[in-house]
């Protein structure tokens, strides 16, 4: 299990148009009026790393608060103009989102001459992946406890017109109770309009979690979201996705033509509801938005009252070991063990002059609403 971690995008569009053609409207987002700066705050830890900059935990200085930073660094993004459109969706997305309980929060987006940085709500629980790897796998009830919290999440994100794209157990976060946030929001996408129903066209996310359409390149919509949380609740109870392979290839072909084979220990309740999901045909699916009476009452979700499960009066099945938040324990060791260097902890100031070159991540900082920082505002206990 250890050794199955994914790449979160295993392809991407290339397109090498200039940043100075690319002209990105960035909403304006009503902020609070608590300002930050990306000195305020400490580096303790990584959290974790990918193909652009790091996510580290941080400690604002003043309050003790801690923070999770996603630092992505420009010259990186700047070389390819759909991750260039990516990292603005991403901080617009977060923005507008994430007041859901279930969904990571961000505080503050920031930038300084050489690195974009994304403050985020601090998850101490570590990824549910590392919770499953230990475990092999869960049972229909602790399951059904995660499996809730996605739909949650992603019945939130539908409304708002947001497709994830990228529905896995790494992306899902336990905090300090157990219960599950989403987070990781750089492949999700919104529309330009809502004219259709599918309006995604990119070839983009995990293989082991991509539908059917995504793979042949249709375009689709919401519906892929709801058969990646198919792939992701068979992967909690088998240990595995639905659809597995030594590369990329086998994968796709057993998704586009293979049926799921179900383990013999599966109860008839989760193959019942795996089925509906996993269904390669999207107009088949079950669309958990448009029949979300039919979802909840199903019988796999006998075990919780879903008011109970949003005002998180359950006990979560799985309580992480937090000795110290900032030890970061519940992450993966390949990552908090590494040193810092100075330079990559040191900020490096925006030069303004005349002469300078134009700032293509000009409109990219946000505050959070004083409603949403408030309670990191004041001083740790």
């Amino acid at each position: 299990m250890p050794g199955r971690r994914r790449s979160s995008v295993f392809r991407r569009m290339s397109v090498s148009s200039q940043l100075d053609e690319i002209k990105l409207e960035v909403p304006e987002i009503n902020g609070g009026t608590q300002k930050a700066s990306i000195t305020d705050f400490d580096p303790l830890k990584v959290l974790g790393q990918g193909a652009y900059g790091k996510v580290l935990l941080v400690k604002n200085k003043q309050t003790g608060r801690l923070f999770a930073q996603k630092e992505l660094k420009k010259a990186s993004i700047s070389v390819n103009s759909k991750t260039y459109e990516r990292t603005f969706s991403e901080r617009t997305i977060l923005a507008s989102v994430s007041s859901h309980p279930n969904i990571v929060k961000l505080f503050y987006a920031l930038h300084d001459d050489e690195k974009l940085y994304l403050m985020l709500e601090y998850i101490p629980g570590g990824e549910l992946f590392q919770h499953l790897a230990q475990r092999k796998f869960l049972d229909e009830k602790c399951t059904s406890f995660y499996v809730a919290q996605m739909a949650l999440a992603l019945r939130h994100l539908h409304k708002t017109g947001t497709v994830y794209r990228d529905l896995k157990p790494e992306n899902c976060l336990l905090d300090k109770d157990g219960y599950l946030v989403l987070t990781d929001f750089g492949l999700a996408k919104q529309p330009l309009d809502h004219d259709s129903d599918n309006w995604c066209h990119s070839i983009i996310g995990t293989p082991e979690y991509c539908s059917p359409e995504v793979l042949r390149g249709e375009e689709y919509g919401t519906k892929t979201d709801w058969w990646s949380l198919g792939c992701v609740m068979f992967d909690l109870l088998t240990g595995a996705p639905p659809f597995t392979g030594n590369n990329h290839k086998t994968i796709i072909d057993r998704i586009l033509k293979q049926k799921p084979k179900y383990p013999f220990y599966l109860t008839s309740d989760s193959k019942d509801l795996l089925a509906k999901l996993l269904n390669k045909n999207s107009s088949k699916r079950l669309d958990v938005d448009s029949d979300w009476t039919k979802f909840s009452k199903h019988r796999v979700f006998r075990y919780y009252d879903w008011k109970d499960l949003e005002n998180r009066a359950v006990a979560a099945p799985i309580i992480p070991t937090i000795t110290d938040p900032e030890m970061a324990e519940n992450f993966d060791d390949k990552f908090t063990s590494q040193r810092f260097t100075a330079c990559e902890t040191k900020p490096i100031d925006i030069v303004q002059s005349p002469q300078a070159e134009p700032d293509h991540f000009k409109g990219f900082s946000f505050t959070a609403s004083d409603t949403v920082l408030q309670p990191y505002l004041a001083p740790s206990l």
